[in-house]
């Protein structure tokens, strides 16, 4: 018998699992890192979208998307997450009130939960770097002090580090927003959360 003849095995369908569905996100994707843990918990029972607001971000757009997919009745339950940098914090804000304002609009309800999060630390400000200028009057101030003063704040800086307690770590904060057309509990019963609703502003 001709191998050419020879019946082709059909191809097993394969055996693992499909893998669970995950939030959706637009914009820079390297800012989600502070939010995923409580997006994770949403996207258990909810549909969210994660939308970043930066300086280049178009407003229009993001306004579009978000409304897009609130107005969207494929789905039972659904939230947007808008997250900003300190910077871009007022931008985010219009975003909120335009998605609202068109919400209104088409009758829906809304609800608006605001939480401040913990920025990563590599989100700190750098120091500005001294200018030229600045290094010459600091090394001639240096040269001209005399050197008992210098060796006595030696030993009073030292003796602070051994007895004073180290300098707690400072954090920065920013602002995100959840906007919902349902009421979200798990948001709700959050500690430091602020809570807007469509009724409020009826």
């Amino acid at each position: 018998m001709s191998t050419a003849n020879a019946p082709k095995k059909r191809k097993q369908p394969s055996s693992q699992p499909t893998p669970s569905k995950k939030p959706r996100t637009e914009g820079n994707a390297t800012l989600i890192g502070p939010h995923e843990a409580t997006l994770k918990e949403l996207s258990a029972k909810h549909n969210v979208l994660a939308l970043s607001i930066l300086s280049s971000t178009q407003i229009r757009k993001r306004v579009s998307s978000a409304t897009s997919h609130l107005l969207d009745a494929s789905a039972q339950s659904r939230a947007v997450l808008l997250h900003a940098r300190p910077a871009d914090v007022c931008k985010m804000i219009t975003v909120a009130e335009q998605c609202k304002r068109l919400l209104g609009e088409e009758g829906q309800a809304w609800f608006q939960y605001n939480e401040l999060f913990d920025l990563p630390a590599d989100a700190k400000k750098k120091k500005k770097k001294s200018t030229p200028e600045r290094i010459d009057l600091e090394e001639e101030a240096e040269e001209d002090s005399d050197s008992d003063a210098d060796a006595f704040e030696t030993m009073e800086s030292r003796f602070e580090q051994a007895v004073l307690p180290p300098p707690r770590a400072r954090t920065y904060k920013s602002l995100r927003i959840f906007i919902s057309p349902q009421a979200l509990p798990e948001l709700k019963a959050r500690e430091n959360v602020t809570v807007q609703t469509s009724e409020d502003a009826a």
